[in-house]
């Protein structure tokens, strides 16, 4: 179950949310209301007044909550990025070296992180119909690994290239990263459990590097 990151939430608080995400993702914002998210839960309607003053306030927690969760996934790639890309900075080898370690780091905490499958429909649903909430998204999640990202592309590009040319690859890369992430389900359905095997996944890691360096030009 989805935990709120207010750990004085009670149990109302708690099923609101875990209830909240589920109807937020499959129905969305605007098309579902409080009423529905309390019989969901199994409780008096004005508890979402009484914990979370109104929908927009539940809906905050629930984005707080998928910011949280993700952040466990994408920390590792950052960390590794930020403490190591000064060194790597002008060698091509360990540059490429830095960049299997990231990828290893990232799909390995995304595989391996138990996560609602409501969270990450929620997060598709944001980026395909953004809310006011996509700016918390934004700045607590996507903009810390662009950033990264981005420090990773500048060590290893051309001086040639264009600031616009090295923007786009970095989103390039972000997608391709966390595309890949969220397609667990197809990733399982044609390899099973197998995925998980230390063998499996250092192909799988193998294979997304070779993409990754090949538009870093390494």
């Amino acid at each position: 179950m989805t935990r709120i990151p207010d750990s004085r939430g009670d149990a109302t608080r708690q099923k609101l949310v875990d209830a909240a995400v589920q109807l937020f993702a499959t129905v969305g914002y605007n098309a579902v209301s409080t009423r529905e998210i309390a019989r969901a839960a199994g409780v008096n309607p004005a508890a979402i007044g009484f914990h979370f003053k109104g929908k927009q306030g539940l809906y905050e927690v629930v984005i707080a909550t998928m910011v949280t969760t993700f952040q466990g996934i994408c920390a590792p790639l950052v960390d590794i990025l930020d403490a190591n890309i000064e060194a790597c900075a002008g060698d091509r080898q360990r540059l490429r070296l830095l960049t299997q370690k990231a990828v290893d780091q990232f799909l390995t905490a995304a595989m391996h992180t138990e996560w609602s499958r409501w969270l990450g429909l929620l997060l598709q649903r944001e980026y395909v119909d953004p809310t006011a909430s996509f700016e918390t998204i934004y700045t607590g999640l996507i903009e810390p690994v662009l950033t990264a990202i981005e420090r990773l592309v500048e060590a290893a590009a051309d001086p040639e290239e264009t600031p616009q040319h090295n923007r786009f690859r970095v989103c390039c890369i972000m997608s391709q990263l966390t595309n890949l992430s969220g397609e667990r389900a197809i990733l399982l359905r044609r390899f099973g459990r197998k995925l998980y095997e230390p063998e499996m996944l250092a192909t799988l890691v193998s294979v997304v590097t070779e993409g990754v360096c090949g538009l870093l030009g390494l």
